[in-house]
């Protein structure tokens, strides 16, 4: 006969031990805790809620282009709480203030040095445009990836800028080089007296003749390089930037340079236009001086008609001697008088200040 025992007496510190009996499937719910044994017995909280723990959230109002809208909350009723609403302003930034952000006329933004490392006195210096430097990425500028490789790949494959870069420095050191082998030559070639004498004079003229050759060569490549820079400033104009080539090498080529500047053209390109307009006023030739081809466009047909490009002369004028002002900006020779200062620029003579400086002393034709 089996005898179930009704009452079992519980030790200290154990719990209560119940016959085993099946029991239903339990329900989900909330995870629930027992509470601390109370009196060497626990209890089962039985009045546990099994609703989810509720967070109270503040309710505020977002201030978007200095309109207030609509309460986060609106979709939930009122405001049951009657907690103030906290207004949010959120600031606004314009595209100009963007553009100009860390940048002032006259900045450098970065300079390119030569990519080639082998041989630097031998080979001349090479640029890839693929290679963009995380500079002019800046949150400042608004040129693009495809903008710069297009710029740069205008002025790489650009002849005058190919022969610049392999000419400009070494035309002169090779006739030098070439000049001095001659002359070692005809002194231990065993002649003597008025031969020599003679021979002698020859040289220094055919000399004095070929440096004078070089430096005409070396300004002719020098021009050529500024108008192939007008072409690529061309197409950073309207991003405010310019291009200017910086030499710094004395007989190699290696160290030619690109300079990014940082200017915004807005203002030099108007004063240039009012100064031309008054000039043409005068009517003292200075736009024999300017150098610009701005021929008016001749549209032929049945009627032949002219359209005027005055307007795009000051732009023209501008590009010019953008890349010859960037240069002497990057050399330090353009500091401006604290008291004076520059027109457009901080500290700096502006562009326009430089091209009306050089016009004014420029000779006609």
């Amino acid at each position: 006969m089996n005898v179930v025992e009704d009452d079992v007496k519980s030790e200290p510190g154990k719990t209560d031990v119940v016959a085993p009996k099946s029991q239903p499937s339990p329900t989900k719910s909330w995870v629930k805790f027992e509470e601390e044994a109370q009196n060497g017995v626990t209890t089962t909280n039985k009045n546990v809620s099994n609703e989810p723990a509720v967070i109270k959230t503040e309710s505020i109002q977002v201030n978007l282009e200095r309109s207030i809208t609509s309460s986060l909350n609106d979709s939930n009723g009122p405001n049951n709480d009657n907690q103030p609403l906290r207004n949010v302003v959120l600031p606004i930034t314009s595209v100009n203030d963007t553009i100009r952000q860390g940048f002032t006329n006259g900045d450098i933004i970065v300079t390119l040095l030569p990519v080639n490392s082998r041989f630097p006195w031998v080979t001349p210096a090479q640029f890839r445009p693929e290679l963009v430097p995380e500079e002019l990425m800046a949150q400042g500028l608004t040129l693009t990836v495809e903008e710069y490789v297009q710029s740069m790949e205008l002025l790489v494959n650009d002849y005058r800028f190919t022969i610049y870069n392999i000419c400009y420095k070494r035309i002169l050191v090779v006739w030098i080089t070439i000049a001095f082998s001659l002359l070692l030559g005809l002194l231990f070639s065993g002649l003597n007296g008025l031969l020599l004498f003679g021979v002698g004079i020859t040289w220094l003229v055919i000399n004095a003749g070929v440096i004078f050759l070089s430096i005409w060569i070396k300004f002719k490549l020098s021009r050529n390089l500024e108008r192939c820079l007008a072409n690529v400033n061309k197409q950073l104009l309207r991003h405010k930037i310019i291009l200017a080539l910086d030499d710094r090498g004395k007989i190699s080529c290696h160290k030619v340079t690109l300079c990014f500047i940082y200017l915004d053209p807005g203002p030099c390109i108007n004063q240039l236009q009012t100064c031309i307009e008054q000039q043409e006023r005068e009517a003292n030739g200075w736009e024999q001086r300017m150098d610009i081809s701005a021929n008016d466009i001749v549209i032929q047909g049945s009627r032949t008609t002219r359209l005027s490009r005055k307007q795009e002369r000051a732009a023209l004028l501008y590009l010019r001697y953008a890349s010859r002002w960037g240069k002497e900006r990057v050399r330090g020779y353009l500091a401006s008088p604290p008291a004076k200062g520059g027109r457009h620029c901080p500290s700096i003579t502006c562009p326009c200040q430089f091209i009306e400086d050089h016009l004014q002393c420029k000779p006609a034709g």
